[in-house]
């Protein structure tokens, strides 16, 4: 008996360390805050016990949001900060659930970015559920979008650390913070013809799991960090200037080999996540044994008249008319050798080393 005492004394203070030590950690960190303005419908709200019920139960879940935030794995170098404003925006769809879309696109409109940074739009007696984010607010802002049945309360849904509402506010956080959804690089085997492999980017609270921040997220959300409203082109500033496609042979450098780019595309209502088994560029190395590419942001975000894109009528093959990655494939006879590059691994080389050449070596 004397024994199970002691055990379970040195596995609280071994908790007890582990969380004074986390606590160090963050409390070492300038933190970031981010305000956001809550909308939320009148009769939504009563329904919650009222504004000052629905006030107190608000900062709660956005102290989990926080707690997920900052507790999944992470490399930050900020502790990041999301709080509702004192006021909220209420506004009276009057029963009619339809109106709940014209307000949604009101949230768009001019905001006042001196008392807020991002507009958290609560619609809590929808059709149907989803979260979602969008940017292009008039005013720069992002908003995110929270569709709930009214069976379902958002505020008692979960208790941290389990999945719930406020964790799924954090994804969409991500976005705010200018993540894209990593789940649409995950490319399945049997829906690659090119190399038969498959593509999965690592797990992530960006879609492909949870309590972990990947490190293109930690070192995204450390670039735009005091971006309260993200930077038009933030796109194009975070890619490298160049990147470089090397071919080997027999150890050394070859020219005049093939080079061939297949993009994968996002799952949309008509095909899979994919490789698409058209090359959408093909290449020749120089005499260095070189391809070498610019405007990369360019490359992964064609044009509609672009050459060698699917087709967006009369079927829409193309979501998002974006390249999530590219499977380079360099071939001299029956010599074949590839390499998967996503966009965001671009990205995070060059957030992590401010190096403006990407170089990628295939071997024959």
């Amino acid at each position: 008996m004397e024994h199970k005492k002691v055990k379970l004394f040195l596995s609280f203070v071994v908790a007890f360390l582990i969380l004074s030590s986390h606590c160090n950690i963050n409390a070492q960190k300038d933190t970031i805050t981010y305000r956001a303005q809550v909308w939320v419908d009148k009769t939504d709200m009563e329904r919650y016990g009222g504004e000052a019920d629905f006030k107190r139960n608000l900062k709660k879940m956005f102290a989990n949001t926080n707690r997920f935030w900052n507790e999944s794995k992470n490399k930050f170098k900020y502790y990041f900060k999301f709080v509702p404003v004192e006021e909220l925006y209420v506004y009276d769809i009057k029963g009619d659930k339809d109106k709940y879309e014209d307000f949604r696109r009101m949230a768009f409109g001019e905001m006042d970015t001196t008392r807020a940074d991002f507009i958290l739009f609560l619609a809590l007696d929808a059709k149907n559920g989803g979260l979602s984010c969008g940017g292009g607010g008039k005013s720069g802002q992002s908003v995110v979008m929270c569709y709930t049945k009214a069976n379902h309360n958002i505020f008692t849904d979960a208790l941290y650390p389990n999945q719930g509402t406020y964790s799924n506010l954090g994804h969409e956080y991500g976005h705010v913070l200018g993540a894209t959804d990593l789940y649409q690089y995950m490319i399945a085997a049997e829906d690659n013809p090119i190399s038969h492999e498959k593509l999965f980017p690592g797990k992530c609270n960006m879609g492909t799991g949870f309590g972990e921040w990947s490190d293109y997220c930690s070192a995204l959300f450390n670039y735009t960090a005091k971006m309260k409203q993200l930077d038009k082109n933030l796109g194009q500033n975070i890619f490298p200037k160049e990147l470089v496609i090397k071919v080997k042979k027999n150890g050394k450098l070859a020219k005049n080999v093939k080079v061939s780019l297949y993009g994968t595309r996002a799952g949309g209502r008509y095909n899979k996540r994919d490789v698409y088994p058209e090359p959408y560029r093909v290449y020749t190395t120089d005499r260095k044994g070189e391809v070498r590419l610019n405007n990369l942001y360019k490359l992964y975000h064609p044009d509609s008249n672009d050459p060698n894109i699917p087709p967006k009528t009369p079927k829409d093959l193309f979501p998002y008319s974006y390249w999530f990655s590219f499977i380079v494939e360099a071939s001299d006879g029956n010599n074949k050798d590839f390499s998967w590059i996503p966009d965001i691994e671009l990205q995070k080389y060059y957030l992590l080393t401010e190096n403006d050449e990407y170089t990628v070596t295939l071997n024959l």
